[in-house]
């Protein structure tokens, strides 16, 4: 699976990405904001990649010009989605490339795909509260305040903290001028979709 933008490609992990996702998942402010820690060896985080590589619906987001991975974004089926026309978001940055408009236009690129392609009815993304700047992204997206979960178990840092829902419907989706004019080039194995 591969989603191509402007400036990015958003395709599948593989092994052979653990470089790149070691300096990542190592970095003091990436893990907490969402809601797991830091990484401290190698080999767990080569663990944790291995796993990544199983998900679908997983993307690595790898820059254009010159193939670097500085995070992920993934549509998940988690408990929070309550049919099968639902996903969640997932998202994760090197903090070396905050604050450049990367990660909302990943977003963009894959709220696209879960409607054109998946077919999905509805997209859902959380962060936690001291994480403004992922609900900031969410908000630029489309996603409109949804709820807020308290005591949901996740932590920053040295404290459970709540966690902020937004979300965006097909209806709402199809409204924005923005998403019918997005040129995204979309590609299965290798075949291409649009």
């Amino acid at each position: 699976m591969r989603i191509e933008t402007e400036r990015l490609i958003l395709r599948n992990y593989t092994e052979a990405d653990i470089q790149d996702y070691w300096e990542y998942v190592s970095q003091p402010n990436v893990g907490p904001r969402c809601g797991w820690p830091v990484y401290t060896e190698m080999e767990k985080a080569m663990e944790r990649l291995k796993y990544e590589t199983t998900k679908p619906f997983q993307f690595a987001i790898e820059l254009k010009d010159n193939h670097k991975v500085i995070g992920a974004i993934e549509l998940a089926q988690t408990k929070r989605c309550t049919t099968e026309q639902e996903r969640e978001i997932g998202c994760l940055l090197n903090e070396n490339y905050w604050g450049k408009g990367i990660m909302t236009e990943a977003m963009k690129a894959i709220i696209k795909f879960g409607f054109d392609k998946m077919g999905l009815k509805v997209i859902i993304a959380g962060h936690t509260e001291p994480n403004i700047g992922s609900g900031k992204v969410q908000l630029k997206c489309g996603l409109k305040p949804y709820k807020r979960i308290k005591d949901d178990g996740v932590w920053y840092e040295t404290k459970i903290v709540d966690t902020i829902y937004n979300k965006i419907t097909r209806e709402e989706y199809e409204q924005i001028e923005e998403y019918k004019s997005l040129k995204i080039k979309f590609e299965d194995n290798s075949k291409k979709l649009s």
